[in-house]
């Protein structure tokens, strides 16, 4: 009796996992925004996969605010899934700089790739230097959080 429950268990779960997958892999590849942004939180990919193939997001012009804005929010469902990766971090900071309106999440996204960039001194040096030259444009708040780390 307990084998066939256990049997039962498994094919429902293998079931479960098979639609799951299929649920995930048809978001990754369906080519409404409306759909896969109101549904991307519950995929497991990363940002790059929005980006690169098979949505080629990074193609789409930055002169354009409602692209940006679009990567942007696509990039904001992914803050936990890429926390520490660092050029997750580098490339919101990038994006954020283009439009002015968002210079609280540049703030946030300058310090957090910052502190990730600590043993890495080439890039470290590059994010000191964007910090020296454009000073004036940080809050008090991150000015001190950046110097506690300087």
């Amino acid at each position: 009796m307990k084998k066939i429950n256990l049997f039962r268990f498994l094919k429902l779960l293998i079931v479960l996992l098979l639609t799951y997958n299929i649920f995930a892999i048809s978001i990754l590849y369906i080519p409404v925004t409306n759909v896969k942004n109101f549904s991307w939180k519950w995929t497991p990919y990363n940002y790059k996969q929005i980006l690169y193939y098979p949505n080629n997001m990074k193609e789409l012009s930055l002169l354009n605010k409602t692209n940006r804005l679009l990567i942007i929010s696509f990039l904001n469902k992914n803050i936990y899934k890429d926390y520490l990766d660092i050029d997750f971090w580098y490339y919101k900071q990038t994006l954020e700089s283009i439009d002015r309106d968002n210079i609280n999440n540049l703030e946030k996204s300058f310090h957090k790739a910052y502190i990730l960039s600590k043993n890495n001194s080439k890039i470290n040096f590059k994010f000191r230097e964007y910090f020296i030259r454009n000073y004036s444009k940080f809050s008090s708040e991150y000015k001190n959080k950046i110097f506690k780390n300087f």
